[in-house]
């Protein structure tokens, strides 16, 4: 269940957004697609309830049937959402009958899609009737997070909650707006309708005085409440800061590929492209700086070179904008890394004929010398999954971050041979970096 019933006051106060607030966008998603999407990419299921109050008409027919999204609406309109998110949440309780547990998101909430997903690992819980509510918490939120408007919430030794609250005195962590519930939400939910409280958190005090809400610890996952503009532009910034925090990036993919991708995702996300496209768009940009690269005269070499750098940077692209608009996937994943394999063979077949075409023999030697550097780079690219777990592992253990050198090496490699005129030296490069890289992966991992 998505909460989608307010007016959103706030984050339209300033006249620039004028649109109801459930649809405001942000990078590519509007904040209650970015919500179906998060509980989806949580949880895989394809229903979702949405309460709807304030604007209700123009939600519906922006989301409509849901079908781009994957996902099968049902809209619960609420008459009394200006009482309460509480109230509004109670609209849904008869699209909710016969289900023994729900996900409850905020509309304006972005969350990182772990936050659900812990909620979910911990349902025994309440499979065991040990509470009726879990509510995912933030022990130490970020500075992003407004603390004089955040939801407080206070616990026991045992990871009950016993108080929660907006004007909380003395807490112990912060609510994020994403909650694992059983029916028992909605019978509290009008008790403290009844006692004229009609917010969620009304209904989670309830079940809290009896001992039945326990928290799950989220601390150091993503999240905030975008309900200002300001909170809006910081989402942002976040989103696309995360983006630079991939572990297995090489040296000039974090320095050089990743600053000016990030850039182009920003942009990219407003468009129609989806990340395939953009997996085949890298793809093509290297196919031509391949032919490029073949081609006898140092135009052309300079040509291909900038083409297999240009590559380079959209190869991120498309897993940048899989992930600012939810839509990473493993087929995607495995497409991509198989046309950059196809793409890695053009671009070493191009500059080996364009060495051969300008070496002063017969070149033998020249093509040798390309058939070390494929080998090599096919081989880097096979060993690089399990030294990926590897590296990921060293990262996650603390330790100083292992050297990488992948294909953000090697196509910057190309590059700058190409301009510096050097199509055999380069060649040898590769194959040297390339076969000495595999060994060095093997003897770090035969210690490990």
């Amino acid at each position: 269940m998505l909460l989608a019933a307010g007016a959103g006051r706030r984050l339209r106060a300033d006249g620039r957004l004028t649109s109801p607030k459930p649809l405001v966008r942000l990078l590519g998603l509007s904040l209650l697609e970015r919500a179906i999407l998060t509980a989806r990419a949580a949880a895989g299921c394809p229903e979702v309830v949405i309460a709807l109050g304030c604007d209700a008409p123009q939600i519906q027919k922006a989301l409509g049937d849901g079908r781009r999204l994957g996902v099968r609406p049902r809209y619960a309109l609420s008459p009394d959402w200006e009482r309460g998110n509480g109230a509004s949440a109670l609209a849904a309780r008869p699209f909710l009958r016969g289900c023994e547990r729900f996900l409850l998101l905020m509309s304006d909430h972005v969350l990182d899609p772990e936050i659900p997903k812990a909620l979910l690992a911990h349902g025994d819980a309440l499979a065991r009737g040990e509470a009726d509510v879990l509510l995912a918490v933030d022990r130490e939120p970020g500075p992003h997070i407004d603390l004089e408007d955040a939801t407080k919430v206070r616990l026991d030794r045992d990871g009950r909650i016993t108080a929660i609250g907006k004007g909380l005195d003395g807490y112990d962590a912060i609510d994020t707006g994403a909650f694992l519930c059983t029916p028992a939400l909605f019978d509290a939910l009008e008790e403290a309708l009844r006692a004229g409280d009609g917010s969620l958190s009304g209904g989670v005090r309830a079940l809290a005085r009896r001992g039945r809400v326990r928290a799950v610890d989220v601390t150091g996952r993503f999240w905030i409440d975008v309900d200002t503009p300001q909170a809006l532009r910081t989402a942002e910034r976040l989103l696309l800061r995360r983006l630079r925090q991939k572990p297995t990036d090489g040296p000039v993919a974090r320095h050089l590929n990743r600053p000016l991708s990030i850039r182009l995702s920003r942009w990219l996300v407003r468009t129609p492209l989806t990340p395939t496209q953009l997996s085949w768009l890298s793809f093509m940009v290297a196919a031509a700086g391949a032919v490029a690269l073949a081609l006898p005269g140092y135009p052309a070499l300079a040509l291909g070179g900038l083409l297999a750098q240009l590559s380079s940077v959209l190869d991120g692209c498309d897993g940048e904008v899989a992930r600012l608009k939810l839509q990473t996937s493993e087929r995607g994943g495995w497409l991509d890394a198989v046309l950059d394999r196809y793409a890695d063979a053009l671009l070493v077949g191009g500059l080996t004929h364009h060495a051969w075409l300008v070496a002063p023999g017969p070149g033998t030697a020249v093509w040798l010398w390309g058939l070390a550097a494929l080998s090599g780079v096919l081989l880097n690219s096979y060993t690089a999954d399990k030294y990926d777990a590897f590296l990921k592992r060293a990262l996650e253990e603390g330790r100083r971050r292992p050297l990488r050198l992948g294909r953000d090496v090697r196509l910057f490699l190309i590059f700058l041979g190409a301009l510096l005129n050097a199509p055999l030296a380069t060649l040898v490069a590769l194959a040297l970096l390339n076969h000495g890289e595999v060994l060095r992966r093997l003897w770090l991992l035969g210690r490990a």
